[in-house]
């Protein structure tokens, strides 16, 4: 049973965004691929029926929009017909020979042995069924009633005969008026007759008072035999149909060769004959002409097997001609002539009539072929309104084929799915995007998904729950996210033309943070959903730190590492694991270094914020305000020379390589970015620590002592921080720091020496 039940769930006012939605919804709910067709074409006549009901108010459809629904859903039946009877269509069936048979059971064995007949049979049914609504006569019962009076009253006094062919025997014309209701009938006639309804064309004839019409065509029904009661053995017998249908058919064939009959006249005795030419002047589209052909087509091989199984004479006899053309045709020759008439004036009808030809020849790769040089090609301009819709047919009908034999192209299916998911993405369809994306191949999925999840830059939950869609369609989550990641850094993380760091201007956290720095830090945050990925997110966000440093970014810097701290994220718990690798290690050990800093720059501006906030001189004596200060400046003070002393401590050098080992440029890339960050950011904090400690030299004692003794940190040949300030130029103003610390420490110590003395 199906897993979809086409309910009052799609009892809505479609529109092409809906369209996408509940393709969709029937493609992922329908477990049997052969249902598929059915439910489209169902899907598609909804939602004629509700255009046509409403067709401005709510649904504001031109009619070439209307032509290609009905296109498409003429096609979805059609594929739904033939797929059915190709996948159940017996390969050895063995029927037993009788003396005799009537025409009804050889009609129904042709049909059970041979599946091009039986094909041919289901594309006549198909054309039939699906043949546009006409008007039909308005209905008189009063046989001739004008040319009744006429000749009652002698006023058509040469008129003498109402048979039926009293007026073509006699040449003499029936009144206008039975003549142009006459011509009406004949019409409708054959329209029915076009639709497959001998019963109802018969039945106009009666209610029009011309059951002679009735009586000629329904020689038309083949004989066979049936029983009442069941079937039980004493059940009677009874035949029905027509035991001499060769004859008629052969009168039915000199009737449509009559040329003093009206054109619809001879086309309805040449349809029931299997004749084509007569019919071809009353064709106005594409499917009536193919209709003409396969009708013959059947007419002819049904007649031929009649011959063969001994029901009738040969074929050909001089005095009962009936149509034989057709028997060297096949449907290949069929499209082919009606081609040649290039009867198609719409290029988007065409194609679907290309189509349908493509699949009633049983060339499915052929068709993948069409809709990808039509769709892929740009045949059909990507501004036309009808190629979001004929791709979405292609997406849909090539997602059909994938389960039948033989099997579609995959690369031109893969690339007609594929640009329909791209599609997808351009309208927006986000909910339904993993889904055809997960039925692409791996490669192209991880790259189709990732661009669609580019441009996703939502809230964290917004971006996890497509993520999240992404792993219940079974995509490979971890090489998208990657790829995600990858595509905004190539987008935005351009190459830097840094300034000196001695002129470098380092942000405030608090400024605003540059949008394109925000795109790039959401685009680190697709590798932070999946705990297998929080080194990759942390050796990214390394490469992330390093831009932003080398240009001042203190407030990017900022934002990305509370992005990382996110509690919903893996990497929020992560914690280094004894047994982690040599890799691993090294980007933990960079990441911290990196957030050392962060630490030290944030404290040292609320030590910035604490100063500021220094209360005036009290004015009572029990005022505490000047004590509390000093207790936050003091207990600021000492974090941030904590802070510093662990930043300094542990700062990151460049790596050191084998002499054999060949430098990548990516390893290259970091070393020099490294440099430049230690070149900045080293003698900004211990510029900074040195501002905090005479600062507070009045307030903390030994401070002013710690501010000079700064010069021996730097001058520390096991840790070369000169090294950084040499580079970065400022160590000039390190030693007027320096020179400053020591003349206050002169004030009170005149035996300071002498390299500090003022000249």
């Amino acid at each position: 049973m199906s897993g979809y039940s086409n309910s009052n769930d799609l009892d809505v006012i479609f529109n092409a965004d809906e369209a996408f939605i509940q393709f969709a919804h029937i493609f992922k709910h329908i477990h049997q691929n052969v249902d598929l067709p059915e439910h489209y074409e169902r899907l598609c006549d909804q939602l004629l029926k509700k255009a046509r009901n409403e067709p401005v108010k709510t649904f504001p459809i031109d009619l070439s929009q209307f032509r290609l629904w009905e296109a498409e859903r003429n096609t979805w039946n059609l594929i739904k017909q033939l797929q059915i009877l190709r996948s159940t269509y017996p390969t050895d069936v063995s029927i037993p020979e009788k003396l005799y048979q009537t025409d009804g059971a050889l009609q129904c064995e042709l049909l059970a042995t041979n599946l091009n007949f039986a094909e041919a049979w289901i594309v006549r049914q198909w054309l039939q069924d699906t043949a546009p609504a006409f008007v039909p006569v308005e209905t008189n019962p009063e046989y001739w009633s004008y040319t009744k009076t006429h000749i009652k009253y002698n006023l058509k006094k040469n008129l003498q005969y109402l048979d039926p062919d009293g007026s073509y025997r006699t040449g003499q014309a029936l009144h206008s008026q039975d003549q142009l209701h006459d011509n009406e009938l004949a019409k409708s006639i054959y329209e029915y007759l076009r639709r497959g309804q001998l019963e109802i064309a018969c039945e106009i004839s009666k209610k029009n008072g011309q059951s002679w019409r009735a009586a000629s065509i329904s020689g038309y029904i083949v004989n066979g035999e049936q029983t009442d009661d069941g079937g039980d053995v004493d059940s009677i017998i009874k035949s029905s149909g027509n035991i001499n249908r060769h004859l008629w058919r052969a009168t039915c064939y000199q009737l449509a060769q009559e040329t003093g009959f009206d054109l619809y006249d001879r086309a309805t005795y040449a349809i029931l004959c299997g004749d084509i030419d007569n019919v071809f002047p009353v064709c106005r589209s594409w499917e009536d002409y193919i209709w003409a052909y396969f009708n013959g087509l059947i007419e002819c091989r049904l007649e031929q097997y009649f011959s063969q199984r001994g029901q009738l004479g040969e074929l050909g006899d001089a005095d009962l001609p009936v149509p034989t053309q057709l028997l060297s045709l096949t449907p290949e020759d069929i499209f082919r002539k009606v081609e040649a008439q290039q009867i198609d004036k719409d290029h988007r009808m065409a194609l679907f009539h290309k189509i349908q030809k493509l699949f009633i020849l049983n060339k499915p790769d052929e068709v993948v072929r069409c809709l990808r040089e039509e769709l892929l090609d740009k045949q059909i301009n990507y501004d036309d309104a009808a190629y979001s819709h004929i791709l979405r047919f292609a997406a849909h009908f090539v997602l059909f084929l994938r389960d039948l034999i033989p099997p579609t192209s995959d690369k031109e299916s893969d690339d007609l799915v594929k640009t329909y998911t791209e599609l997808l993405i351009d309208f927006k369809q986000d909910s339904i995007i993993a889904l055809y994306a997960s039925k692409l191949p791996r490669e192209m999925s991880i790259d189709t998904y990732a661009l669609f999840l580019k441009n996703i830059t939502g809230s964290y939950d917004e971006r996890f729950y497509f993520y999240n869609l992404a792993e219940k369609h079974g995509l490979d989550v971890i090489a998208i996210a990657r790829r995600t990641s990858d595509l905004i850094l190539e987008e935005y993380l351009k190459e830097e033309r840094y300034a000196n760091p001695l002129y470098l201007r380092i942000s405030s956290l608090n400024d605003k943070v540059d949008p394109k720095d925000i795109v790039l830090i959401r685009g680190l945050e697709w590798l932070t959903f999946n705990k297998n990925q929080v080194v990759e997110a942390m050796d990214r966000a390394n490469v992330l730190f390093r831009r932003f440093l080398a240009c001042g970014k203190l407030n990017a810097v900022n934002n990305l590492l509370n992005s990382m701290a996110n509690p919903k994220s893996p990497l929020a718990s992560y914690d280094l694991n004894k047994e982690a690798d040599e890799y691993e290690e090294t980007v933990v050990y960079e990441y911290s270094f990196y957030r050392n800093m962060f630490n030290f720059f944030t404290k040292y501006e609320d030590w910035v914020t604490i100063w500021q906030e220094k209360p005036q001189s009290p004015k009572f004596p029990q005022d505490i305000s000047i004590s509390e200060w000093t207790l936050r400046i003091k207990e600021t003070t000492d974090a941030l020379d904590q802070l510093s002393d662990k930043f300094l401590t542990a700062y990151i050098t460049n790596p050191e390589f084998d002499e054999d080992k060949i430098i990548t440029e990516e390893e290259e890339r970091r070393m020099q970015e490294l440099q430049r960050v230690s070149d900045i950011y080293i003698p900004e904090v211990v510029l900074r620590l040195h501002h905090v400690y005479f600062k507070t030299r009045g307030i903390i004692p030994g401070n002013l002592d710690k501010s000079l003794q700064l010069a021996d940190l730097v001058a520390d040949e096991s840790r070369h921080l000169y090294v950084h300030f040499r580079r970065s130029k400022k160590l000039p103003v390190f030693l007027t720091m320096l020179r400053d610390s020591y003349l206050e420490i002169t004030r009170d110590n005149p035996t300071a020496p002498e390299i500090f003395r003022v000249t």
